[in-house]
Parts: C-alpha cells; sequence; structure tokens
C-alpha cells in the first residue's frame, strides 16, 4: 500500500468508526479541539495525522489501536489478492 493510499484507507477506517459510534464531526471536533473542516480532511485522507494525534483521536472514538491493525491487515490482504 502506497502512503497516499494509507491515509485515505485510515481516513475512511476513522469515517466508519465515528459513525458507528453515532457521533458527528461536530461532537468529535468539540472533543479533539479540532476544526470540523480539519476532520473532515483526516476522514478523506487529505490531512496525514501524527501517531500521537491518531491515538489522541482513537481514544474520543473508543476503538481499541487492535482493531485498526486486524482492519489494515485484512484491506492488505484483500487488495493483494
Amino acid at each position: 500500500m502506497r502512503e497516499d493510499e494509507f491515509y485515505m484507507w485510515l481516513g475512511k477506517y476513522i469515517k466508519e468508526v465515528r459513525m458507528r459510534s453515532g457521533k458527528t464531526q461536530h461532537e468529535i471536533c468539540l472533543a479533539y479541539r479540532l476544526s470540523r473542516s480539519s476532520l473532515s480532511n483526516i476522514e478523506t485522507g487529505r490531512h496525514r495525522l501524527s501517531i500521537y494525534s491518531f491515538y489522541e483521536l482513537l481514544c474520543i472514538l473508543d476503538e481499541p489501536f487492535e482493531n485498526v491493525i486486524d482492519s489494515m491487515l485484512t484491506f492488505h490482504r484483500q487488495k493483494n489478492f
């Protein structure tokens, strides 16, 4: 997976987790102290997160890091078949 593909995948993953949690971008931004446009850019892969920022976002979404790794590996396997 190329770097740009990774950030697109990661943004899509974050959006899916946010939507499953029933939280709006606005609610996440209030807790994360982030503009809604920045979150939108993260969710579309146009903004690259530091690992610490990603960790904070996962905490707000109550998403275990292990789930991210599992999902990434599944995506990688499917893409390579």
